[in-house]
C-alpha cells in the first residue's frame, strides 16, 4: 500500500463549470488505471480526470458553487487531501453561450396581461439598474455574502432575493449618485411596464392589422376550396389514388416482378458477398487441414465464432453446423496423432495448444505426457526383447561359436553392448521430449494445474517407473555372469568402457534435466554396481588365469635371481594381477559426475577387491603346492639309497626334470613370489591408487611360508631319510672291527660318504635354490647329527682306541658340516662327544689335530663346495 495522494496546488482556483482545471501534488496514481476517484468541490470529476503523471492531472470541473477540496482517490494510496481549494461559481448564459453543464436560464419576466414573451430564450437584461457591471477582480467575497445573508440569494429569480447581496455583488464600487440615477431608471421601467393593453396596441398597430389581414385570406382560400371539393374530399382522393394503383399494377406488373426478382438476386449477390467467409469457410477448412496449416483453421473457426456464433439465421446456423462437424473430425485427427508415437515434442506441443484453442474437452497434455511414459517403457522392453532374440539366434548359429564371445564375455559381448546403447539412447531420448513438456505442463503454458498436487505425483512416479525399468534391463544386460573360455584383455577393456559410457551418458542426460534425485540415484546405483561387477569381472579373470598355471608349467628355467632359479609362474602371477590392476583403474577406478568413488576406504568394493585379490594369491599358491607335492618318483627304491643320493638333477635336452629337482623349483618360486612379487603387487596397487592389500599379502605370505616350511619337509623326507639311513650301515662295513695294532690315521669311509652326500645334496638344491639351499642342507645335516648322537648312545662304552677312532670322526664330521650346523645339530655331536671318553695323552692330542689337518688339506676342494653361498637368506 502507497502513501495516499495529496492536493498542493491547483490553476485556476476558481470558475465556472466546465473549467479546465490542473491539479498538482504527490502520489497522486502511478498510472491511469491507478486513479480511481476524482472530486471537486464534492463533485465526481472522474469522467473527465486526464492522468498525466504522479504529480499532474487535468479536469474539468462540475456544477459545484462555492469553495470545495480538490480529493483524489488511487488504488495504491487510498483517498487523498488537499492543501488548497477551488471556488466554483455559476453564470447567467444566454442562448449563444456554451456551457459545460446545465444551467437554469433566467427566469423571463412577466408581462402585465399574463403574457410570456415569445422566445422562450428571452432573459432578464444583465442589470436591472441600467449601470454597467464591473469586472471579476471588482468581485465581493462570496463567503462574506453568505455569512451576511445566510439564507439569501443574488439572483433575481430566486424567491430569496435579497437587493444588498446584488448590490454588493455587483455594484460594491459605484457610487451612491449613480445608484440613485439606477433608481430612477428601474422605477421608470417599471411605471412603463404598468400602462396597459392600449400602450401595448399603439406600439405594435402595424402587426396587428397584418395578422388581421391574414385571418381574412385564410377564411376566404377555406371556403372557396369547400364549394370545390365538397365538406368531405377525402374519400374522392383515395379512390382516385385506388384506381391509379390498379391502373400502375396491370401496366407494370411484369416489370415489377423481374425487379423484384433482379433486387432478390442483388440481395442474395450482396448476402454472398458480405458473409463470403462464413459460406467459403467450410471448402476452406478441408483445404487447410489437408496442408496442415492448421493454425489457420484454428483463426477462421475462431473469427466465424465471434461473428456468427449467437446468429438466429437458419442458413448460418446451418453452415456453422457443417463447420463445427468438420472441427469435430479435426479434433479426433489432431488427438490421435498427437498420442501416436514416435512424434517429435515440438509437433506433439502444437498440437496440444490447437486442442486447446479448439477447446477440447480433457486436458491434452496430460495425455501427451501419459502417453510419452507409455511410448518409453514400450520402446525399452521392445529393445529388450529384440536383442534377446538376437543373441538367441547367435548362439544358434553353430559356425559363428568361434567369433562370438557371449559365452565368454557375459554381459560384455558385442550383442549386449549394443543393446546399452540402444537403451541408453531411448531412454535419454524420451525423457528429454517427457521432462520438458511436463514442467510447461505444470507451469500453466499448456492449460496445465500447476497447484495439482496428485498430477505432481503422478509424473514423478512415471519417471521413477521408466528409470527402474531401464536399470532392471541393465542390470540383466550387463550385470549377468560370464563362463566359458576367456577373451583377450582388449576385448574386455574396449566393451566395458563402451558400456559404462552409454550408461554414464543416460546418467548425464538425467542430470541435464534436473530431475529429482530418487530416479537419479537409481540409475547412478547401477553405474556403481556395474562399475563393481567390472572390477569383479576382472578379478574373476585374473584368478581363471592363475588357476590355469599349473597346465602352463613346463619346470623350465626363466631367471637366475638372488632367491634362486625360478620359472615364469611368478612372472606370469605378477603379470595376470597387474592386468586386473591397470584394467580396474582404467576402466571403473575413475568416478563420473556425480558418481561415488568406488574403491574407498572401508567401503563395500574395496572388500571385495581385497577378497578377489587374496583370492587369487592363495590360488596361486594352491597351484605351487599342487605343483611341488603332486608328483613323486615312482622307481625310487629305498634299497639302493646310495645311488639314489648320487643321482645329478641336471636337466637332459628333451627329458623332463625329476620330481625332486621340481620341487626345489617350486620352492624357489615360493620364495621368490613371497619376498619380490607380493611386494611389486603392493606398489602396483598403491600406485593406482587402491586401498592396501594388507590382508590378502599377510595371508599370502603365511601360506607360502608353510608351503616352504611343507617342501623343505617333503624334501627333508626323501633327501634326508636316505642320508641318514646309509650312516649305521656304511660305519660297520668292512671295517666294524679294528686292529689292535694298527695306528688310526684317518676316518673310516662312512664319514666321506657322509660328506661326499651333503656335497650332492648341496649342489643339488645349490643349483636350482642359490642362497636359499642353506636350509635345506642344515636341515640334512641336523638329522645326521641327530642319527650320530643316537648311535653313540647306543653304543656300548668304546675301547680307548676306539674311543680315538670315534672322536676322530665326530670331530671331522664337525669340521666339515660347521657352516651348516644349527644349535641343536651342535647339541647333538656334543653329546655324543661327550659319550666318548678323552684323550689322555698330549701325544693323541697332538696325533688327533695332524690328521684334521691333513683331512682338511687333502678335502679343501670338497669342504669349499659344501660350505659356498653361506649368506643368511
Amino acid at each position: 500500500m502507497g502513501p495516499p495522494p495529496v492536493v498542493t496546488g491547483i490553476s485556476p482556483k476558481e470558475g465556472p463549470p466546465g473549467t479546465r482545471v490542473t491539479i498538482r501534488g504527490e502520489f497522486l496514481g502511478t498510472s491511469a488505471t491507478d486513479l480511481i476517484g476524482l472530486k471537486i468541490c464534492g463533485c465526481d470529476c472522474l469522467l473527465s480526470a486526464e492522468w498525466k503523471s504522479k504529480n499532474k492531472i487535468v479536469a474539468r470541473s462540475g456544477p459545484c458553487k462555492g469553495r470545495g477540496d480538490i480529493i483524489v482517490t488511487t488504488r495504491s494510496g487510498g483517498e487523498g487531501t488537499s492543501t488548497v481549494q477551488f471556488r466554483g461559481y455559476h453564470e447567467s448564459i444566454g442562448p449563444v453561450k456554451e456551457s459545460a453543464v446545465w444551467v437554469e436560464e433566467a427566469a423571463p419576466p412577466s408581462l402585465p396581461w399574463g403574457r410570456r414573451p415569445m422566445s422562450p430564450t428571452t432573459y432578464t437584461p444583465p442589470d436591472p439598474l441600467g449601470l454597467s457591471t464591473e469586472g471579476d477582480d471588482c468581485k465581493f467575497p462570496e463567503e462574506e455574502l453568505h455569512e451576511m445573508f445566510p439564507d439569501g440569494s443574488g439572483k433575481l429569480s430566486d424567491d430569496n432575493f435579497q437587493p444588498g447581496w446584488y448590490l454588493l455583488e455587483h455594484h460594491s464600487n459605484t457610487s451612491y449618485e449613480d445608484l440613485k440615477a439606477g433608481m430612477v431608471f428601474l422605477q421608470r421601467k417599471v411605471e412603463s411596464q404598468k400602462e396597459g393593453q392600449l400602450s401595448f396596441l399603439k406600439a405594435n398597430t402595424g402587426a396587428v392589422m397584418d395578422q388581421l389581414d391574414r385571418l381574412v385570406l385564410l377564411k376566404n382560400m377555406y371556403e372557396e376550396d369547400q364549394r370545390k371539393n365538397g365538406k368531405e374530399p377525402l374519400p374522392s382522393l383515395q379512390a382516385a389514388i385506388e384506381e391509379s394503383i390498379t391502373l400502375a399494377d396491370s401496366l407494370f406488373s411484369e416489370i415489377l416482378s423481374r425487379k423484384d426478382n433482379a433486387d432478390k438476386t442483388r440481395e442474395a449477390l450482396s448476402l454472398l458477398t458480405r458473409h463470403k467467409f462464413l459460406f467459403q469457410l467450410p471448402a476452406s477448412i478441408d483445404r487447410n487441414i489437408r496442408k496442415k496449416e492448421y493454425d489457420l483453421v484454428v483463426n477462421d473457426y475462431t473469427r466465424v465464432k465471434n461473428l456468427f456464433g449467437n446468429t438466429d439465421v437458419k442458413l448460418f446456423q446451418k453452415i456453422l453446423a457443417e463447420i463445427d462437424k468438420k472441427i469435430e473430425d479435426l479434433k479426433e485427427k489432431l488427438y490421435t496423432r498427437m498420442k501416436t508415437m514416435p512424434i517429435n515434442v515440438q509437433e506433439q506441443t502444437k498440437y496440444i495448444r490447437l486442442l486447446i484453442s479448439l477447446n477440447w474437452e480433457g486436458d491434452a497434455a496430460w495425455v501427451a505426457i501419459t502417453s510419452r511414459k507409455e511410448y518409453l517403457m514400450t520402446l525399452l522392453n521392445k529393445v529388450k526383447d529384440h536383442f534377446k532374440q538376437k543373441e538367441e539366434q547367435e548362439s544358434n548359429e553353430k559356425g559363428k561359436r568361434k567369433q562370438k564371445e557371449s559365452e565368454s564375455c557375459g554381459g560384455w559381448s558385442l550383442v549386449r553392448g549394443q543393446w546399452a546403447a540402444a537403451a541408453a539412447g531411448a531412454l535419454a531420448a524420451q525423457l528429454h521430449a517427457l521432462w520438458p513438456l511436463a514442467r510447461r505442463y505444470f507451469a500453466g503454458e499448456l492449460a496445465g494445474e500447476p497447484s495439482n498436487t496428485q498430477r505432481q505425483l503422478e509424473l514423478k512416479d512415471m519417471i521413477i517407473a521408466a528409470v527402474e525399468l531401464f536399470s532392471e534391463h541393465m542390470r540383466a544386460c550387463l550385470l549377468a555372469p560370464g563362463g566359458g573360455k576367456l577373451v583377450p584383455t582388449d576385448t574386455l577393456r574396449v566393451r566395458l568402457v563402451a558400456n559404462l559410457r552409454h550408461l554414464r551418458e543416460a546418467y548425464d542426460s538425467l542430470l541435464k534435466l534436473d530431475l529429482p534425485s530418487q530416479p537419479l540415484s537409481i540409475v547412478e546405483k547401477v553405474i556403481f554396481d556395474y562399475r563393481v561387477h567390472g572390477m569383479t569381472v576382472f578379478l574373476q579373470r585374473a584368478h581363471k588365469r592363475v588357476k590355469g598355471l599349473a597346465d602352463k608349467e613346463t619346470w623350465k628355467i626363466e631367471e637366475f635371481t638372488d632367491y634362486g632359479a625360478i620359472t615364469n609362474l611368478p612372472h606370469l602371477l605378477e603379470t595376470y594381477v597387474t592386468e586386473a590392476f591397470a584394467a580396474i583403474h582404467k576402466c571403473v577406478a575413475s568416478s563420473g559426475r556425480r558418481e561415488s568413488p568406488l574403491l574407498a576406504e572401508g567401503g563395500e568394493p574395496a572388500g571385495i577387491l581385497q577378497e578377489h585379490t587374496k583370492a587369487i594369491l592363495l590360488e596361486y599358491v594352491g597351484v605351487l603346492r599342487g605343483l611341488a607335492l603332486q608328483h613323486e618318483d615312482p622307481e625310487f627304491n629305498n634299497s639302493n639309497l646310495s645311488e639314489a643320493l648320487e643321482q645329478r638333477l641336471e636337466e637332459s635336452p628333451g627329458a623332463g626334470r625329476s620330481w625332486q629337482h621340481c620341487l626345489l623349483l617350486a620352492d624357489a618360486n615360493a620364495h621368490y613370489t613371497r619376498r619380490h612379487t607380493l611386494p611389486s603387487l603392493a606398489a602396483a596397487a598403491s600406485n593406482y591408487g587402491f586401498p592396501k592389500q594388507t590382508e590378502a599379502l599377510q595371508a599370502t605370505k603365511d601360506a607360502l611360508l608353510a608351503l616352504e616350511t611343507t617342501i623343505a619337509d617333503t624334501y627333508l623326507e626323501h633327501k634326508g631319510d636316505p642320508l641318514v639311513g646309509t650312516i649305521e650301515p656304511s660305519m660297520h662295513m668292512g671295517r666294524h672291527r679294528t686292529d689292535g695294532d694298527a695306528v688310526i690315521d684317518d676316518a673310516r669311509p662312512y664319514v666321506y660318504e657322509i660328506i661326499n652326500n651333503l656335497i650332492a645334496v648341496h649342489a643339488e638344491v645349490d643349483s636350482v635354490c642359490g642362497a636359499a639351499s642353506v636350509r635345506h642342507v642344515r636341515d640334512i645335516c641336523e638329522t645326521v647329527c641327530e642319527e650320530l648322537a643316537r648311535l653313540a648312545a647306543s653304543a656300548p662304552p668304546p675301547a680307548p682306541r676306539a674311543a680315538f677312532q670315534a672322536r676322530l670322526e665326530y670331530t671331522l664330521l664337525q669340521q666339515a658340516c660347521a657352516e651348516h650346523l644349527t644349535r641343536k645339530a651342535e647339541n647333538c655331536l656334543m653329546e655324543a662327544l661327550a659319550g666318548i671318553p678323552p684323550l689322555e695323552s698330549e701325544e693323541e692330542k697332538r696325533r688327533m689335530d695332524a690328521i684334521v689337518e691333513d683331512f682338511k688339506k687333502r678335502m679343501a676342494l670338497q669342504l669349499a663346495s659344501l660350505n659356498c653361498h653361506m649368506e643368511t637368506v
